[in-house]
């Protein structure tokens, strides 16, 4: 058995249930490292400032491997390993005392000025890696450094700025250039037809949804921008949370985003036209390029930012200032809107503890409780009339209150300060409750 064989000897194989698709929401996220992680980077830190380096690499990669351990392996020759990322695989080789990474992204047939310009852009923003192409004109991002000048922080930067650019510019280049060939290499997993035909259901109904409530709405959008602005933001996070696509669809989302909070256009109603514009386009593409993008992959480095709870509380207080009118004034729909867009904003911006996750998605429970009928194991939290149903949700809240108490121990769920009469009241409570807890880790 060789070095690389015997540090990854005891992976665990997961095996997927059958029956409904499993509850798998959101982005990826690497910002949330176990205690055993943790303690593996501590050791790869101590064993590379005493120059032993091969045991550095050996924590290195344990505390890169993600909780299922199947995103890093050993490569069949022995001479390094293998980390997934997406659509990407990146190999990795030491080899005389260096450390060589690369990834292949896409084949070309012809030396066309406009992509080995884009190319050549690229490299200059570039801060650990570079993009080349090789003999056979494929496009590969590199990486090398001696194992002398390897430290753990410089292999994690490296290796990560590598892996998310050579993950997400393969859609990119490709569509902008159609006479590249794409290069697909990661473990990827499509869902069963019944889960990609709900999901695009899903996605274009509530698109649907939205853009009637803009247009129909008690509040017009020309004298209450405020009020669209938060059903099309919170309908772009649920997509993203819920559905959540990959490939170019992620990426049109993402632009959606930044070309709403970017200070390009400054006129609101002209960039909730453009969202609203945008959005539609979304729901009008032709329904295998949606389902095309609704696979699955194994990552190892993830995009958003890591954050702790304050970043989520400065973004409830915020909008806590502007709810209470639509409360006063009886605009449930907005009030709803506003609650989910709380919630999405920071499940789209921040990578946030899994109990803060288990939290917001509870108010999804609620509000799109048809999407959910078809998740494993997961009870329903809204009674037949559609209304929150207060033993499931106290159930709910007492089991996750239960779950990271070890972790959390000031972790005190108020549930006698929620109401339940309807939708809208109770997820404001629930967002108030929320905003009351403490998130403060145990020693």
């Amino acid at each position: 058995m060789g070095l690389w064989d015997k540090i990854f000897s005891n992976k665990i194989e997961v095996q997927r249930p059958e029956g409904d698709f499993e509850a798998n929401f959101g982005r990826f996220s690497d910002a949330i490292k176990t205690t055993v992680q943790q303690e593996a980077w501590d050791k790869s830190v101590i064993h590379f400032e005493n120059r032993d380096y091969q045991p550095a690499m050996e924590e290195f990669i344990h505390y890169i491997e993600n909780n299922d351990r199947n995103n890093v392996v050993a490569r069949q020759d022995d001479s390094g390993f293998v980390i997934y990322q997406g659509s990407k695989s990146i190999r990795v080789q030491i080899k005389n005392g260096q450390i060589a990474a690369q990834c292949q992204v896409a084949e070309t047939n012809q030396m066309h000025i406009g992509f080995m310009r884009r190319l050549l852009d690229l490299n200059y923003e570039l801060k650990y890696v570079r993009y080349g192409l090789s003999d056979d004109n494929i496009i590969t991002v590199l990486f090398e450094t001696s194992l002398e000048d390897a430290s753990p922080y410089k292999l994690y930067f490296g290796l990560k700025e590598l892996a998310i650019h050579a993950d997400k510019q393969d859609d990119l280049l490709v569509h902008e250039f159609n006479f590249l060939k794409p290069i697909h290499s990661g473990k990827i997993s499509k869902p069963s037809k019944e889960e990609a035909n709900h999901k695009l259901h899903f996605l274009r109904s509530n698109i649907q949804e939205s853009i009637d409530l803009i247009e129909n709405g008690k509040l017009k959008i020309e004298q209450y921008p405020a009020a669209g602005g938060y059903i099309l933001l919170a309908l772009l996070y649920k997509i993203d949370y819920l559905v959540r696509p990959e490939g170019k669809l992620m990426d049109k989302m993402e632009q959606m985003h930044k070309s709403y909070f970017g200070q390009s256009q400054k006129n609101v109603l002209m960039r909730l036209k453009n969202l609203k514009e945008e959005l539609i386009s979304l729901g009008e593409l032709p329904e295998e390029m949606i389902k095309a993008n609704l696979y699955q992959s194994v990552f190892t480095f993830g995009f958003t930012s890591p954050a702790n709870t304050s970043a989520a509380f400065e973004v409830i207080d915020k909008e806590l200032r502007n709810i209470q009118w639509y409360l006063d004034n009886q605009f449930d729909e907005y009030v709803t809107a506003i609650v989910e867009y709380i919630g999405g904003l920071s499940l789209f911006n921040f990578a946030l503890p899994e109990v803060m996750k288990e939290l917001y998605t509870v108010i999804y429970r609620i509000t799109e409780n048809d999407f959910f009928l078809k998740v494993k194991s997961l009870e329903t939290l809204v009674d037949h009339q559609h209304r929150p149903d207060k033993t499931a949700i106290r159930n709910e809240l007492n089991r996750i209150e239960r779950k990271y108490k070890p972790d959390y121990p000031e972790l005190d769920i108020d549930i006698k300060s929620l109401q339940y009469d309807q939708v809208s009241l109770f997820l404001y409570s629930y967002i108030l409750m929320i905003r009351q807890l403490q998130f403060q880790k145990g020693k």
